[in-house]
């Protein structure tokens, strides 16, 4: 039997082994991002990663000026791209590649709590 030249076994990355490197997922979120704003649970469902992965690598995206946080409450938290991240995109994915500016129509209501 012939081999094959193609990459038959589902491999995303090359590296061998089938997974996702830090770098994949890390590229996978922002290319999310460049769609607009999101929340942790919606860049899960778009990059088909777990939402604590996705949390985790948001931390590290944060910290290096990639992301950021637009809103975080007890409930959920809204990232988008920084001017940075979207500039990374573009210089390191496609310079064709076109970035998002939708917004979330959020607010977060506060009560004020009178100690006697």
């Amino acid at each position: 039997m012939a081999a094959s030249s193609g990459n038959s076994n589902g491999n995303v990355n090359g590296n061998g082994n089938g997974k996702r490197t830090f770098k994949d997922l890390r590229k996978e979120i922002l290319l999310c991002l460049s769609k607009g704003q999101m929340t942790v649970n919606e860049i899960s469902i778009c990059a088909k990663i777990n939402w604590k992965t996705v949390s985790n690598h948001l931390i590290h995206l944060t910290g290096r000026g990639l992301v950021k946080e637009v809103l975080n409450s007890a409930y959920v938290r809204i990232y988008e791209l920084s001017e940075e991240g979207k500039n990374f995109l573009i210089i390191n994915v496609s310079d064709k590649i076109k970035i998002g500016n939708n917004k979330k129509n959020a607010s977060v209501k506060t009560t004020n709590i009178i100690l006697l």
